[in-house]
């Protein structure tokens, strides 16, 4: 029977918007009834690079529908193969339930390594789980949330394991009552602690883009990483201001549509007729 209601509630769901299925997922209870109703099941998929990918039936429909995942985020995909080689060290930082780590793991292979952050506690749960049926020593999971400076911060899982977000004082982004403490770092720490400063990036942090950019200042000076992040425009910073950041710190930056990127422009914003944009930013070369 539980199985029949999952099938059932993936293909309402899956009718509806994206951001339509994360303002239901706010309302109070919501997120609490589907974790019930799914509470220690899993499946497996097959992803592009052939591991098995662990997913919640009902909290990651959305990927189900995806078919083998070949389809997911094609840009963001093509601009990871294209910039990852064998031996590289890959930060994926908002990793879900782990689509990209994997695509980073096969392509940094065993002489490489990836660390991989999620601090949403559902789809952690997924991503380690993932790391373990594969044997994939190579891949270190972390659910500490990554920003601007260490310690605890308070973690809003809006929209359940769709998206989820550190939020504070400051922060434009009003939150639910859905929220949490977790533990977070910035990249910068990580690095002076002795973690391998990282040669790419990946950055989907529900809003908090300039936190991380912010928490990672020295290794962008010293390491130069390449840079690939989403933008999402209605949750937190604008475009202008990480791009603006980014270009102080030395980088090119383009977008990964057709739709240019530039800094220090008094023009309208370039991203502004999409919530979501997708980047990639390369050091200059002089």
């Amino acid at each position: 029977m539980v199985h029949v209601v999952l099938r059932l509630l993936n293909r309402l769901g899956n009718a509806l918007p994206r951001q339509v299925r994360r303002k239901i997922a706010d309302f109070p209870g919501v997120l609490a009834l589907a974790e019930r109703l799914s509470s220690r099941r899993s499946i497996e998929v097959t992803s592009p690079e052939g591991y098995r990918l662990v997913l919640n039936p009902l909290l990651h429909a959305n990927l189900l529908q995806a078919g083998r995942l070949e389809s997911y985020e094609p840009e963001l995909r093509q601009a990871i193969a294209t910039h990852t080689r064998p031996g590289m060290i890959a930060y994926d930082l908002g990793a879900n339930v782990g689509v990209f780590s994997l695509l980073f793991a096969r392509l940094v292979g065993p002489q490489g390594a990836v660390y991989a952050f999620e601090p949403e506690p559902n789809n952690y749960a997924c991503l380690a789980a993932t790391i373990r049926r594969n044997g994939l020593t190579h891949v270190h999971p972390s659910a500490r949330a990554v920003g601007r400076v260490s310690g605890k911060g308070v973690f809003d899982r809006r929209g359940g394991a769709f998206s989820g977000r550190l939020v504070g004082e400051s922060s434009a982004y009003g939150r639910t009552s859905n929220t949490t403490t977790v533990e977070t770092t910035s990249i910068d720490d990580l690095v002076r602690a002795g973690l391998p400063a990282p040669d790419i990036v990946k950055i989907d942090v529900e809003g908090n883009e300039g936190l991380v950019l912010e928490g990672m200042a020295e290794t962008l000076q010293r390491h130069r990483p390449t840079i690939v992040c989403e933008l999402h425009l209605h949750l937190g910073d604008s475009a202008e201001s990480v791009l603006k950041l980014l270009d102080a710190h030395g980088y090119a930056v383009r977008s990964l549509s057709s739709t240019p990127a530039s800094a220090g422009s008094t023009a309208p914003d370039p991203f502004a007729p999409a919530q979501e944009r997708q980047i990639i930013a390369e050091p200059r070369v002089y």
